[in-house]
């Protein structure tokens, strides 16, 4: 306790109140204007050189910043000045982390400890102040109140044993004592600060924005927010070791296993479907994860751009970037026994995709979504779109929303008429119904001629499936909404089945739009089917005809990470559902039986399960 008292007191100048004391104190010392000439002109056997050379940083930036006068006649213009400097520049680099955390100039700096040694020279230079001043020592007598060694434990929770306060109370009427004290709040706090963000950066911990600025603004339940972020966003607490956050001051947040290099450029032409089965659906190869960060990130472009849509909305840019973001990922799950288990993959040349959901040991369905990949002429991963189902189901909820926030076209639509065609693949329908046929006043029966009777619809913002041709055409009656656009911007080239990514445009000026995916499985049926010539004759021959069988839907979260799935994996961390879902087949058998009338089949019998969907 004596120890600190006399650090802590040392650096502390008399206090000037307006007692018989003080005044017999300002009675002893020269008029103020000599003051300050005695700090400037201090002669050398009173100060040290060392000390000197500390301070005269801090010290030239106090005396240019100075008031040529003081709003109080006995406050130091030094003490003024570092008052001001230790408000004002630290909130450089806070700003910096909040509105730009992954900026590469942000990065550096941050990433140094330049931000911290600039918040703690001024914390020194305002001690070094004080340490000149006479009477320091008979200041640093206040702190035997406050750390009072006489006071019991059992009495450091006793409200009537109020000498600690009064006296820290009675030190704080020195403008020299609370110089240094914000100081060193501030100091302290950037401290904490610059470690949140050095672990968000490289464990992509959501929301760090928020956590700074109440960090900034009130210190410690800033911190507390951030854990709390950690924990509900999935990431779990930072580690607790000394190196966990040390290590991303030298890489800029990014990993600090080493990038692995890149895989070499394909010789042939690329095959994203190939891909796909490589790196993602490999568990007899690599065992129960079936995917590594490693391989994924030597796979991938230098400037690739992956988005996590059940993360955050901003894309990860870069290779260093996204194999930390796997990284992290990878020893959650990990660290919890859970698996990636793909469900459908499609076949493509420069885009592919494929679905999955989440499992364990125990083989159970959980967390259900979408993955869009596309590679360039080497065959490199250039672009990811990764969404997760919303375990919140809003259902025909969102369509009446939907409807009361588009905006009805000005003109009508009109019926297709000529441009009809018969499209040849997977790829080539998607394109047909969504770039052709949308819009068109018989959209949905044109839309219907190509879903097969029993065709698998899931739409994730709803529980069940749309199971069989009638079923469907009613979900997609419900969902064609005047002004409502879905603008495909990402097709795959896939002949039997394609995943696409796409965007809602709700005809307003200005409103976001809100991004998704799907994947359409299609089979060819030999069959009569419809011809037209160039002259816009149409015959009706025998051929192929493309039908869908199965489609998913998946529609980005507004909040990320969604709390839902948050809260979830705080519970279930493997399957990151509250409890398992059903497997497709079940899922199906239960829309069946709660849509029976939709559900039956070409020939009047009721279809439970007698569609299990291929893989």
């Amino acid at each position: 306790m004596a120890s600190l008292a006399c650090m802590r007191g040392c650096a502390i100048a008399p206090r000037i109140a307006t007692t018989l004391v003080s005044r017999r104190k300002a009675q002893r010392r020269p008029a103020h204007p000599a003051r300050v000439a005695a700090t400037a002109q201090r002669p050398p056997d009173r100060e040290p050189a060392d000390t000197r050379t500390l301070g005269l940083l801090a010290a030239t930036a106090a005396l240019a910043l100075a008031p040529s006068h003081p709003a109080h006649a006995d406050v130091l213009p030094e003490i003024v000045a570092s008052f001001n400097l230790a408000t004002f520049t630290p909130q450089v680099f806070w700003f910096a982390m909040i509105l730009a955390p992954r900026n590469p100039v942000v990065k550096t700096v941050m990433g140094s400890w330049f931000p911290i040694l600039v918040a703690t020279g001024i914390h020194f230079y305002v001690d070094y102040v004080g340490f000149t001043q006479p009477g320091a020592l008979e200041e640093a007598a206040k702190f035997g109140a406050v750390f009072d060694p006489t006071i019991a434990p059992w009495d450091w929770a006793n409200g009537a044993v109020t000498g600690p306060l009064v006296g820290f109370q009675s030190m704080l009427e020195n403008p020299n004592f609370v110089t240094e004290e914000w100081a060193h709040v501030l100091a302290w706090d950037l401290f904490v600060g610059r470690w949140m963000w050095l672990d968000a950066v490289e464990r992509d911990v959501p929301f760090l924005w928020a956590c700074l600025l109440t960090t900034n603004f009130t210190g410690p339940p800033g911190l507390l927010q951030y854990f709390a972020v950690c924990l509900l966003s999935g990431k779990g607490l930072p580690p607790a070791g000394a190196a966990s956050s040390s290590s991303s001051s030298s890489t800029g947040g990014a990993s600090s296993l080493a990038l692995p290099p890149m895989v070499p450029a394909a010789i042939a032409e690329p095959d994203a479907g190939a891909l796909i089965m490589r790196l993602w659906d490999s568990c007899a190869t690599t065992g129960r994860l079936c995917w590594s960060a490693r391989d994924i990130a030597a796979a991938c472009a230098e400037d690739v751009e992956w988005e996590d849509l059940s993360h955050s909305s901003t894309p990860i840019t870069g290779r260093a970037d996204v194999f930390a973001h796997l990284s992290a990922r990878q020893a959650r799950d990990e660290a919890c026994g859970s698996r990636l288990v793909v469900e459908r993959a499609c076949d493509g040349r420069t885009g592919a995709g494929f679905t999955w959901h989440r499992s364990n040991d125990a083989g159970d369905v959980g967390l259900r979504g979408t993955t869009f990949v596309e590679v360039d002429g080497d065959g490199r991963i250039v672009f990811v779109r990764e969404i997760a189902e919303p375990l919140f189901k809003p259902g025909g909820g969102t369509a009446a929303l939907l409807r009361a926030v588009a905006k009805p076209p000005a003109v009508p639509p009109v019926p297709l008429g000529d441009a009809r065609r018969q499209p040849t693949n997977a790829s080539d329908l998607v394109a047909y119904l969504w770039l052709e046929v949308q819009g068109a006043a018989d959209f949905r029966a044109e839309a219907a001629r190509y879903f097969d009777k029993n065709i698998v619809y899931q739409d994730l913002n709803f529980d069940l499936p749309f199971v069989g041709v009638d079923h469907v055409s009613s979900f997609l009656e419900e969902f064609d909404i005047p002004g409502l656009t879905f603008v495909p911007d990402r097709i795959s080239d896939g002949e039997d089945s394609c995943c696409f990514t796409w965007e809602v445009d709700l005809g307003v000026e200005g409103a976001a739009r809100v991004k998704g995916i799907s994947f359409y499985e299609c089979e060819s049926f030999f069959g009569t089917i419809e011809v037209r010539d160039e002259d816009g004759n149409v015959s009706r021959v025998k051929g192929d005809e493309v039908r869908v069988t199965y489609v998913r839907d998946i529609p980005e979260s507004t909040l990320k990470p969604p709390p839902l799935q948050a809260l979830a994996g705080l519970v279930k961390p493997d399957i990151r559902t509250f409890k398992p879902l059903l497997k497709e087949q079940q899922a199906v058998a239960e829309s069946c039986s709660v849509n029976a009338m939709a559900c039956r089949t070409s020939t009047g019998d009721l279809r439970v399960d007698d569609k299990v969907p291929r893989k």
